[in-house]
């Protein structure tokens, strides 16, 4: 048979023989390999699943500093947590700064010591996304399990029949059902001495006397464990063949057949079966030993997690009357079995709505030892865009000016925050001063630094006094956030709903259109017209958003205007100069520049606007003129032609020094004046662009070429958020 397979598949067949004979000599290794590879590396070797948990988070998080890396941190930092609980999730969830730094802190207290007999609560409101936050989290923790990086050990026992006179060949194999580390097989007086003399100095240091690494020296193995340990001692003339019948294989967690990791829905029936046991390894041992009660291979279902995660989803139902049977484990941690005593040492985790905690309140056992984990609305705008891309795609971005997606987002999050911050009441003490870039409650700035973001517009003042005490005061605050407003599932049909709306009127030729693209102003609209939404927005803050957005867009068009090239700046000043000696209408080669210059009221307006604070009169203009011409003529007949030039001059030096003071601020003054400028940018790319006034063509052509080059708006957006600004006169 095997001569009529085809090459390739005979190949495939031995390659998969291949791997998997070198994966299974990985993951079980004899005592003596396995005491090998602790010594090589102990913090890999030596993990509970608190360490085991720490580990994972830190092997997928991408961490960076905090948000001013200076005397005053709190060691707030911007955390991306994709790799953890986005990238190939089924159901991808956003975790925002604030709770990426909770599962840090909560992530670094499983390395400060012991944490059993704890209950880990992920508490939050409806729609917050808590189960799809466990279950991404529990998906990643098995995978990790299955790295190289994050593989940890069981305990395996071959018990070889022939040495323990047993009447056939061969070897009992009997895993343990408690998932013991290995390493808990020897007796605890002698550890310590078996550690020193494996690892190095460093190493004895650190897990000798450091309270992560306690539980090595004071945990037990299971009844079972410790039962076959003993019978075989009473059997085997030496220790070293009862370790020669202990191996450690890897621990494999599995969350669909319940071993490491156990999810309880509350739907999910109780079980039926509460003392478990293997009837065939029960047999065999019981021959071995000839006592039925020697070494009794029983346990519960809280067994299959020892070492692992039991987790409960939501506080309701049958889920009620698991939660209450915990309670003597998570107090003890020990659950009676008949008449032992086994040994529980998981990761208790449920997910919970605030108001079933009352369902523990009359728990006392529970009251200190719960550690609560808030998982809220998101409050980072970054984060709950992305949920607007799982849910409708990367496209909608087409659809958007550049930062109105953005502000979209700050609008929900706004209905998430508390208005009333003692935090930002006792730090800013004049908001007023703000009120150009920030709304009256200060809720945009808190947003920014939620994100570990500090305003540029902040001033430095207020900056010095945003010391450790004030962060910590307002970052405690985000705790007390995003337990209100819009929900997770809310937020997605406003946006759905929104954007539908805008697809809609274009579709029909009334809306943005193919090219048009939605504004602040459509956004304001849109929530303007559904009171029940709007009511739940913070008075005003629609308002204050536009305005810090008309501000933004005002700065990116300045720069975009600004030429940073003084060369240019020097030859307008030198043109400018040139002319003022010639009449309008004219047409002349400038001898400092090699220029072309059509004399035109245009060309001189269009100097002069950064020359002139306000606007004045045509006369003053003429008279300016004059008075500029005739300072030429004096200073061209002092010239020492042979060695000086234009630029020597102090009419020139003056020009120039006024020109670049005003050039910033009354950059775009003209196009807020002149219809010239206005045309120019509707007309852009098309035929009859050519056409218009150079100067006018130079200006609108580097301002909408540096607003896609530096501002990643697109060709039309460009041109549109020009227009948006000159059509409102916000400057």
């Amino acid at each position: 048979m095997a001569n009529d397979l085809n090459k390739d598949v005979i190949n495939v067949i031995s390659l998969l023989d291949n791997k998997l004979k070198c994966q299974e000599k990985d993951t079980v290794l004899s005592f003596p390999q396995f005491l090998e590879r602790l010594g090589a590396q102990p913090a890999k070797v030596l993990r509970n699943v608190f360490q085991m948990f720490h580990d994972m988070f830190y092997y997928y998080i991408h961490e960076e500093d905090d948000i001013l890396n200076d005397p005053e941190s709190i060691n707030y930092k911007t955390i991306k947590c994709d790799k953890l609980f986005v990238d190939h999730a089924d159901n991808p969830f956003f975790a925002d700064l604030p709770l990426a730094n909770r599962l840090v802190r909560l992530a670094d207290s499983f390395k400060e010591g012991a944490q059993q007999n704890k209950l880990y609560i992920f508490i939050g409101p409806p729609g917050s996304g808590k189960s799809t936050f466990l279950n991404n989290l529990l998906k990643r923790f098995e995978e990790y399990a299955h790295t190289n990086d994050g593989q940890n050990y069981e305990v395996f026992w071959k018990l070889d029949l022939k040495k323990l006179g047993a009447s056939n060949d061969g070897f009992l194999e009997i895993p343990c059902p408690s998932h013991d580390h290995p390493f808990l097989v020897i007796p605890k007086e002698h550890r310590r001495e078996v550690l020193e003399n494996l690892l190095s100095s460093e190493e004895r240091t650190r897990i000798l006397y450091k309270k992560e690494y306690e539980w090595v020296l004071k945990d037990i193995p299971c009844t079972i464990c410790s039962s076959l340990f003993d019978a075989l001692s009473s059997r085997l003339e030496s220790p070293k063949e009862i370790f020669d019948m202990i191996y450690a294989r890897r621990y494999n967690f599995n969350r669909r057949l319940g071993e490491g990791i156990s999810v309880f829905n509350p739907g999910d029936p109780p079980s039926k079966q509460f003392l478990l046991t293997n009837e065939v390894i029960q047999k065999e041992l019981s021959n071995i030993f000839k006592d039925s009660k020697l070494v009794e291979y029983i346990y519960s279902r809280y067994a299959k997690t020892n070492n692992g995660v039991f987790a409960l989803m939501d506080v309701k139902g049958v889920n009620e009357k698991r939660l209450i049977d915990l309670h003597g484990i998570i107090s003890e941690g020990i659950h009676k079995i008949e008449d032992h005593e086994e040994n529980v040492n998981s990761l208790f985790i449920t997910v919970m709505n605030p108001e079933d905690k009352e369902k523990i309140a009359d728990i006392g056992s529970f009251t200190d030892r719960i550690i609560e984990i808030n998982v809220n609305y998101i409050l980072n705008y970054t984060e709950e865009v992305k949920t607007y891309y799982q849910s409708f795609g990367r496209q909608i971005d087409r659809h958007f000016l550049p930062g109105v997606l953005e502000n979209f987002a700050k609008i929900i999050i706004s209905s998430r925050l508390n208005p009333d911050s003692d935090a930002i009441r006792e730090w800013i003490r004049s908001p007023r001063k703000y009120e150009k870039y920030c709304d009256d409650d200060m809720l945009l700035l808190k947003m920014s630094l939620y994100s570990n973001i500090i305003p540029s517009w902040l001033e430095d003042e207020d900056r010095k006094t945003f010391d450790k005490k004030m962060r910590r005061k307002l970052f405690d605050e985000s705790e007390k956030e995003g337990r209100e407003g819009f929900s997770g599932r809310e937020s997605i049909n406003i946006f759905n709903d929104f954007y539908a709306t805008f697809r809609k009127m274009s579709r029909n030729g009334n809306g943005f259109g193919h090219d048009k693209l939605i504004t602040m102003d459509d956004v304001k609209n849109y929530f303007m017209k559904h009171v029940d939404r709007r009511e739940k927005i913070p008075r005003g803050f629609i308002d204050s958003i536009i305005r810090l957005y008309d501000y933004n867009v005002m700065e990116e068009i300045k720069e975009s205007l600004f030429n940073h090239n003084e060369e240019r700046v020097s030859k307008d000043i030198q043109n400018y100069l040139f002319a003022s000696n010639y009449d309008i209408g004219e047409r002349q080669l400038c001898p400092y520049t090699n220029e072309n210059i059509e004399i035109t009221d245009n060309f001189f307006e269009s100097i002069e606007h950064n020359l002139f604070r306000k606007s004045v009169t045509p006369d003053s203009r003429k008279n300016f003129r004059d008075e500029i011409a005739g300072k030429v003529t004096i200073c061209l007949q002092e010239l020492d032609l042979a060695e000086q030039s234009i630029l020597d001059t102090p009419i020139y030096k003056e020009l120039y020094s006024i020109y670049m003071n005003n050039l910033r601020e009354n950059i775009f003054e003209p196009f807020l004046k002149y219809t010239a400028y206005e045309n120019a940018i509707k007309d852009y790319g098309k035929p009859k662009y050519e056409k218009l006034d150079s100067r006018v063509k130079e200006e609108v052509s580097f301002l909408i070429k540096n607003l896609v080059a530096r501002f990643k708006y697109t060709l039309e957006g460009a041109k549109q958020v020009c227009l948006y600004i000159i059509n409102k006169n916000a400057y």
